[in-house]
């Protein structure tokens, strides 16, 4: 009976463990004259803002580009 207990135990809590997402984190950057402009690391929801809608600087929107650390 103990070990049917903490095996369900250690089960839960595994499930738990890989249930709980652990927000993605990514270093992004913009292409300009050949060169790449780096714009920090974005999380989560502004990861996926960055990446969809673009970086604006001043009149001009550059498309974003971003990687794992």
């Amino acid at each position: 009976m103990k070990s049917t207990v903490f095996f369900l135990f250690a089960l839960s809590t595994a499930l738990l463990a890989v249930s709980c997402k652990r927000e993605s984190c990514h270093e992004c950057h913009y292409d300009l004259n050949g060169a790449e402009v780096e714009i920090g690391e974005y999380c989560g929801d502004e990861l996926e803002a960055i990446e969809a809608e673009g970086y604006r600087v001043d009149t001009v929107t550059y498309e974003v580009h971003c990687h794992e650390h």
